[in-house]
């Protein structure tokens, strides 16, 4: 299934900000690997931001890792008809 028939959805009334979500995630890991990443100012595919997990769908791949690893369930794929 390609990306662009998946998309990340985000619960907002559950997300407890705890960063789980943006430690795991794939993207945002290959990104820190670059030595000039600066986690306070580079974009991220998944990231907290004022205690609630913030997607950046230009970044994400909708791979799912997160949504494994949320402790509330609060991230979920949607899935195109």
């Amino acid at each position: 299934m390609a990306k662009k028939d998946k998309k990340l959805i985000l619960s907002e009334e559950s997300c407890i900000g705890c960063g789980n979500c943006a430690s795991v995630c794939p993207s945002n890991l290959k990104q820190q690997k670059d030595i000039d990443f600066d986690v306070d100012t580079e974009a991220r595919a998944i990231a907290v931001s004022n205690g609630m997990a913030v997607i950046d769908y230009n970044l994400c791949k909708a791979c799912g890792i997160c949504v494994k690893n949320c402790p509330v369930n609060s991230l979920t794929i949607e899935i195109a008809a």
